[in-house]
């Protein structure tokens, strides 16, 4: 068998075979003697009929299951002679076997890369501060306060974005005024619309106005603005100024902590610091874990499979996409965020199989392994969390082919483990 590698791109690789023709007229000769001794013909003993007979009938047959030994079995040698371990399925090019001649083909297959890390025992991490300041209490007392708060009508005041103003409206195409309406509110944002006009930079315009001033802004006219001949016109919005009401909150008080559910303001207090310091411990750890990925990722170095990469990104963007529409985001929302969500969700995939495949490349090389008992206690772990028994959710795990995730999840769960126990971990 002669056989050449060529270097294709990242993890592919072309196998250029040629196999001799002795050893097809060798697994030819096999695959007729056993058609020979099996097949039965009108007029002749099982085993008893001319060959030329079994070749004229079955030879097309016999030929197939030459190409299919042969192409398997010299496929299957390269591999484990050359150690090389195949992603997805590979591409063979058009193999005719002919009797008396070599067999020539290609394989394109692409393959696992090759890498190794030396130096994960002990590596320097920086854990930050789980503390919580005043600074963060205090946004968070504010956030509640806000969601308590009462739109106030501000006497007085100068309109500033994020107020809901009263106001008379006139809408103006080359000076003359098309359409007005009066006593309407507006939230004061940019990009808002007035009468079914597309205003860009209202908040800019209006920000500042008090009551009784006149703003004139640009805009554009929609597909459905009610007079049809003016639709999608560049025009103006006259807005006039009537009442400026704005969220104002409560105080940040014993009163506000009651209606919350809280006997005072300092239980306030406290439950929250609570709360702010769980969130920073799992960040904090969180972090430490990106960190370990950092480091062991720019010690491998790893290029992935392109095809076996595209294929997952693809399967991401679909599942990411199927869920803004279960949420109810609409088809032409989603299509022109796409590309936002192709490369998003590439970048995404390209770190987690780069970080699978270092954790098990780690767990190869100090023997860390997942029991079966282990994973029957994750399994039931999810049952009691769902509320459901242990077999139903093996079931559903065994039918949607995620037994498989679980284990792999729980052993690179493992690792990390492994990995920050051997840390140094500084403040």
């Amino acid at each position: 068998m002669n056989v050449k590698i060529e270097e294709a791109g990242p993890c592919k690789k072309v196998l250029k075979f040629e196999i001799p023709k002795e050893a097809i007229e060798s697994e030819f000769e096999k695959k007729t003697v056993e058609v020979c001794d099996t097949v039965e013909f009108p007029g002749f003993r099982k085993g008893r009929a001319p060959r030329k007979l079994v070749e004229k009938r079955f030879g097309t047959q016999i030929k197939d299951e030459v190409k299919q030994s042969v192409v398997s079995d010299y496929y299957q040698k390269t591999l484990d002679e050359h150690k090389l371990n195949p992603v997805g399925n590979p591409k063979f090019s058009e193999i005719e076997v002919e009797i008396g001649k070599s067999l020539t083909f290609d394989v394109t297959l692409e393959v696992w890369p090759t890498f190794d890390i030396s130096q994960y025992k002990g590596l320097q991490l920086k854990k930050k501060s789980s503390a919580v300041t005043d600074d963060e209490l205090q946004k968070v007392l504010m956030d509640m306060a806000f969601r308590k708060a009462q739109l106030t009508v501000i006497k007085n005041g100068i309109v500033q974005k994020g107020d809901h103003i009263i106001c008379d409206c006139k809408v103006e195409v080359s000076g003359n005024t098309i359409f007005e309406d009066d006593d309407i509110e507006i939230l004061v944002a940019d990009g808002v619309t007035v009468l079914n006009a597309k205003v860009s930079d209202l908040a800019t315009n209006l920000e500042g106005a008090k009551s009784g001033e006149e703003r004139l802004v640009d805009a554009k006219l929609l597909q459905n603005f009610i007079k049809e001949e003016y639709r999608e016109r560049e025009a103006k919005v006259k807005l006039t100024v009537k009442e400026i009401k704005r969220l104002v909150p409560p105080q940040v008080n014993d009163d506000l902590a009651k209606t919350l559910g809280f006997d005072s303001l300092e239980n306030l207090k406290s439950n929250i610091r609570k709360r702010i310091e769980i969130d920073k411990k799992k960040w904090a750890e969180d972090d430490l874990r990106n960190q370990i990925l950092d480091i062991l990722l720019d010690q491998a170095k790893l290029e992935l499979p392109q095809d076996f990469l595209n294929y997952h990104t693809e399967q991401r963007v679909y599942k990411h996409q199927l869920d803004l529409l279960n949420r109810g985001v609409p088809l032409e929302e989603i299509q022109k965020q796409a590309e936002t969500i192709k490369n998003a969700s590439a970048e995404s995939v390209l770190r987690e199989l780069k970080a699978s495949l270092v954790m098990n490349h780690i767990a190869e090389k100090e023997k860390i392994f997942v029991t079966e008992n282990e994973v029957e206690q994750r399994i039931a772990d999810i049952a009691r969390a769902y509320n459901t028994d242990t077999m139903r959710v093996r079931k559903q795990l065994e039918r949607q082919g995620n037994l498989s995730y679980l284990r792999n999840d729980m052993r690179e769960s493992k690792v990390m483990n492994f990995l920050l126990k051997e840390a140094r971990v500084g403040e």
